[in-house]
């Protein structure tokens, strides 16, 4: 199936509200297809600047595809999750991401979590292409990660359908940044992943209090997406009288 296509029966089998995003890790500037154009072209700005949560959020309704690096990056939770570095030292961020009403109670805790998420090296990569995974194609826009935004019970039947034949479970991830949690450790362990996000990343991408995100290796997402018409989609329990404690 083609992205369009994956993209395209999605959307409709589970009647989602967004389309399916992706995303493409560049080593070298000099890989950036023809014709991909920069975060803000448009703009008049010479260098503008956003984060990566907010860029995805622009692709979800519409933008895209187009290209980023760390200079255009506000936060340094995705230009870690990108590849790009860190924007400054960790015991910088101590200042504002450690305490009480913060992120993280001390900065073990900190440095726990950036580990879990299995991050790339810093520079690992010089841009991120993002966009509709619909304008994507097989070859000089092949994606690496699929992120899709849905309901619960949208999110359980893609990840049924994924492992209607193998019965593979998919393990979610919580408690980090959103972007990172959906980044390197899918990239890493090769796997699908699903999580509840955290506040700033969910307020860049703008999603309801009851959304979440599903993320999918590219090369594994067919199999979710054929399994899709086969999957139970209602359950037998209305067929027994059930009784309940009072």
């Amino acid at each position: 199936m083609t992205p369009e296509q994956l993209s395209r029966t999605l959307f409709q089998s589970e009647e989602l509200a967004y389309h399916p995003i992706a995303v493409k890790f560049i080593t070298s500037l000099s890989g950036i297809p023809e014709g991909v154009k920069k975060f803000g072209a448009s703009s008049g700005e010479s260098n503008p600047k956003s984060f990566l949560c907010a860029m995805w959020g622009d692709c979800l309704r519409g933008a895209g595809p187009f290209y980023t690096t760390k200079s255009q990056q506000v936060c340094g939770g995705g230009t870690i999750s990108a590849g790009f570095g860190s924007l400054l030292p960790l015991e910088v961020a101590e200042k504002f991401m450690i305490g009480d009403g913060k992120l993280f109670g001390n900065m073990d805790a900190l440095r726990c979590s950036l580990a879990s998420t299995l991050p790339f090296r810093d520079g690992e990569f010089d841009a991120q292409i993002v966009g509709p995974l619909a304008v994507m194609n097989e070859d000089t826009l092949r994606p690496d990660v699929v992120l899709i935004v849905c309901k619960p019970f949208q999110g359980q039947h893609i990840m049924r359908a994924y492992g209607f034949d193998t019965g593979e479970l998919v393990h979610g991830i919580a408690g980090g940044s959103t972007c990172e949690m959906v980044s390197s450790y899918v990239v890493k362990t090769g796997n699908p992943t699903f999580t509840l996000g955290d506040t700033g990343g969910n307020a860049g991408l703008a999603l309801a209090p009851d959304e979440l995100i599903v993320a999918f290796p590219y090369e594994k997402l067919e199999t979710a997406v054929r399994n899709l018409p086969r999957i139970c989609r209602t359950s037998s329990m209305h067929k027994h009288k059930v009784y309940h404690e009072h």
